[in-house]
């Protein structure tokens, strides 16, 4: 059973790579500390009330404190943002995180000023699945740059997109 269970597993994981997704930061402050992670688990539930669901392992160092913290932002990256994808995947830990992008505070989160898009969230419920939290945050605030040019995540690889066809303004 164990090599069917790894098998199907490796199967999972090849398969999810040929999704391509838009690369967020998850930000949050509590007791004065930020925490931030990288995601590509992020997705639209509702716009009425807007609502936002992401994904977030229960080891991550940023698990704990939004639960406690009760909001969230989401930051969706643009792709001048490529250098913060691997400070906030591992290579720097806490408050290194911070020292790179342009942060401001928005209704007491962390958030870039210049993010292809901003959620400031609260935290409406987190759901255990296995080893990740679904968590679902009651969007109270979003802003936006003009300039459409989301940092992307396909295959292992930072993408960009682009249209297939113009249409018509």
């Amino acid at each position: 059973m164990g090599d069917a269970n790894s098998a199907a597993q490796a199967a999972f994981r090849s398969a999810m790579r040929r999704f391509t997704s838009t690369i967020c930061l998850i930000t949050t402050e509590h007791n004065g500390v930020r925490h931030g992670m990288a995601a590509t688990a992020v997705q639209s539930v509702t716009a009425d009330p807007p609502t936002i669901l992401v994904c977030i392992n229960q080891s991550a160092s940023i698990s704990k404190p939004l639960k406690d913290a009760g909001r969230f932002a989401v930051n969706m990256l643009h792709l001048s943002h490529a250098p913060l994808v691997p400070l906030f995947s591992g290579k720097l830990k806490g408050e290194e995180r911070f020292h790179h992008g342009e942060w401001i505070s928005l209704d007491g989160m962390p958030v870039l000023a210049d993010a292809q898009a901003a959620f400031v969230c609260e935290l409406q419920d987190a759901v255990n699945v296995a080893t990740h939290d679904v968590v679902l945050g009651h969007v109270l605030e979003a802003r936006f740059i003009e300039s459409i040019a989301p940092l992307l995540y396909e295959d292992g690889k930072l993408v960009r997109s682009s249209a297939i066809i113009e249409t018509a303004a």
